[in-house]
């Protein structure tokens, strides 16, 4: 079976590790500035056009397409159609709760349902989807393999890496008032800095480092030097794809105390509301417990990866489509 995955991003690990457990292809389509709404109806053209091109050339047997934006469903779900294929949508947790997508929520249950099903990170959402009469199923955290990297430059004291996109959804300045209260810390705070409010860079603590948007190699680097993983998120329902890249490495993870972060990231982790006072306590509790938590992260990522396969299976399964564990014995059938 092959499988193509359509995701308008210019960068999704989410994508391509999905794609990459299917044995299929992972196609970032991107053009223009990201995140800059003026772009938009012009790239949105280029990317359809670029979208149904790859997948003409593809001829794939099952497409996943990410939303949002919900534009990039439609050339893969009219393509979908045409061809005689199944067709499934990761919709990321925006498409629900954000207040930018939130006007086209009828264009979404048109969509969700015409859709052979759509994934999904949790219950919650599932049971959202199902409202508007998709058929939904729940694929979390994803399991990623990341490169040794370079090694960056070493520093005095713990080393505490946040990741960080200086998305809405982020608490930074929580995070740079808990780096206050840890001198002895150095933080290292990835992301974009075109998208950080100039304050944050100005005005932050002596020990905080920006990254900045860096390369794959630096940023895997960087990500195994860590004596500790800081992911925040102030929306609740909403996965933490740093979180399953600190699991991946089994690395102590700082997260935000949210239910469906519980229920992923139920050991090696320390949950703590978005507040710096809580921040600061679970990061130093985190470096206490280092060997403890590092431990628990590796069974666990054994553990969800045993779940993301089963998950797996159940999408193929209701697409007709034979389970991975039968296709890694050497089935070819579909």
């Amino acid at each position: 079976m092959h499988s193509s995955f359509i995701t308008w991003y210019p960068y999704c690990r989410r994508s391509d590790a999905i794609a990459e457990a299917l044995g299929g292809e992972s196609h970032l389509i991107h053009y223009l500035s990201f995140k800059k709404p003026l772009y938009a109806p012009v790239k949105y053209v280029m990317q359809t056009i670029v979208t149904i091109a790859r997948l003409w050339r593809d001829a794939p047997e099952m497409v996943i397409v990410a939303v949002p934006p919900i534009f990039a469903a439609l050339p893969v779900l009219a393509y979908a159609r045409l061809r005689g294929i199944r067709c499934f949508i990761d919709a990321h947790t925006g498409v629900f709760t954000h207040k930018r997508w939130r006007w086209l929520e009828p264009l979404h249950r048109a969509v969700f349902r015409a859709a052979d099903g759509v994934i999904v990170t949790g219950e919650h959402l599932k049971g959202v989807a199902e409202s508007w009469g998709a058929r939904a199923l729940i694929i979390g955290d994803v399991p990623v393999e990341l490169p040794a990297g370079s090694p960056p430059t070493p520093c005095s004291g713990a080393r505490v890496v946040v990741i960080n996109t200086f998305s809405v959804d982020e608490p930074i300045e929580e995070v740079l008032n808990a780096a206050s209260q840890l001198p002895d810390v150095k933080f290292f705070i990835t992301g974009d800095t075109q998208y950080a409010q100039p304050d944050w860079i100005t005005e932050r603590p002596g020990n905080v480092c920006y990254t900045g948007f860096v390369s794959e190699d630096e940023y895997a680097g960087l990500l195994h030097a860590a004596d500790l993983i800081v992911v925040l998120t102030t929306d609740d329902h909403t996965m933490q794809r740093g979180g399953y890249e600190a699991m991946s490495l089994g690395k102590p993870l700082v997260t935000s105390d949210w239910g469906i972060l519980r229920e992923t990231f139920s050991r090696g982790t320390v949950h703590v509301e978005n507040t710096a006072a809580e921040i600061a306590r679970g990061i130093e509790k985190a470096l206490a417990d280092q060997s403890r938590l590092e431990y628990e992260m590796a069974a666990l990522k054994t553990e969800r990866a045993v779940l993301f396969r089963e998950r797996l299976n159940d999408m193929l399964s209701s697409a007709g489509f034979e389970p991975l564990a039968a296709q890694a014995h050497g089935s070819t059938n579909s």
